[in-house]
């Protein structure tokens, strides 16, 4: 019975505290009200400002990687075309040293010789032109396939920005509720 008793009292005792405790809590204030709700919208806005600028510099990365995938394209006609070029000075001087070093009948004499020489080192230093032409278009081919790469993978990247930005924004928007409303 005495335990009872002293149950009842604590009972009491924390219903008396919750009560009292109940009653110190105030509800917030019209201008408690209005103080939450502007912060709220200042976050709103805040988010819908992040979206803006990521957006921005998405599209500034798109632009970006547009200009560096013509740039490589650039490259692979040039290179297309150093090396088109170079196979034919490589075959037409090839063909001609040929044609001209398996004539070595009616030499009579050292200067016709020389003068003979002197044509095939003009031909074998063109067909080295044409050898350097083929390598200069692959290198030409390389960067521009690696410039297309590069412009690829910031037009990816601008994209995603640009899709994070505007979700971003219409998110924010979504969650605006004008005051008065």
């Amino acid at each position: 019975m005495k335990n009872l008793v002293f149950t009842l009292l604590i009972i009491v005792f924390i219903v008396a505290f919750m009560g009292i405790s109940g009653c110190a809590t105030k509800p917030p204030t019209f201008g408690d009200r209005i103080l939450a709700e502007g912060e709220s919208q200042i976050k709103i806005a805040e988010r819908w400002n992040e979206g803006k600028k990521e957006s921005i510099k998405g599209e500034k990365l798109v632009l970006k990687g547009r200009r560096i995938v013509e740039k490589g394209r650039a490259n692979l006609r040039e290179g297309e075309q150093a090396i088109a070029s170079g196979n034919a000075a490589v075959q037409t001087n090839r063909q001609a040293y040929q044609a001209l070093s398996q004539t070595a009948q009616g030499i009579d004499s050292a200067e016709t010789a020389s003068v003979r020489a002197g044509k095939l080192r003009k031909i074998a230093n063109a067909w080295e032109d044409g050898e350097a032409q083929i390598a200069d278009g692959k290198e030409l081919i390389q960067r521009g396939n690696a410039r297309i790469s590069e412009g690829e993978s910031l037009i990816s990247e601008g994209q995603a920005l640009i899709k994070r930005g505007r979700d971003k924004m219409q998110g924010a928007e979504s969650r605006y509720r004008p005051t008065g409303s």
